[in-house]
């Protein structure tokens, strides 16, 4: 799971340093460093939370995540005042959620591959466990 938060806060950074080359914005970057890993822990654990809710459409699952995502940031970005005055806050609104779905999106491809090449390294070694024990059907 520390993995993925480290993934997730790094896309997180180069989407905002990628959208501050668009919309200039004065950034102070080591303190939103610290407050994104933050809010990508308390999201991953309540990702955590939210696998225990199961249904039958995936695609409700994946709202569920995304929701809640959007709900963290929201709710962090208002702590950390992370949104401007001077900005419309439902363009800000857009861009977060925007980022949410962009990073949700590309950690559940990661996550797909990464379990994709668990499988087929299990179907290997059973392959070769069945030549061992010479049970080939």
């Amino acid at each position: 799971m520390i993995v993925t938060i480290f993934t997730t806060t790094g896309l997180a950074l180069v989407i905002l340093a990628l959208i501050n080359l668009v919309v200039p914005m004065s950034i102070p970057f080591s303190t939103n460093v610290i407050q994104i890993f933050v809010a990508n822990i308390v999201i991953h654990l309540g990702l955590l939370l939210t696998k225990k809710f199961e249904s039958q459409y995936i695609f409700l699952e994946a709202l569920l995540d995304v929701v809640y995502t959007i709900a963290v940031l929201v709710f962090f970005g208002w702590v950390f005042d992370w949104f401007y005055v001077w900005f419309s806050p439902l363009i800000q609104i857009l861009i977060l959620t925007s980022m949410a779905i962009f990073i949700y999106m590309i950690a559940s491809h990661l996550k797909l591959a990464r379990i994709r090449d668990e499988v087929n390294e299990i179907n290997k070694l059973l392959k070769e466990r069945k030549k061992k024990t010479g049970n080939l059907k």
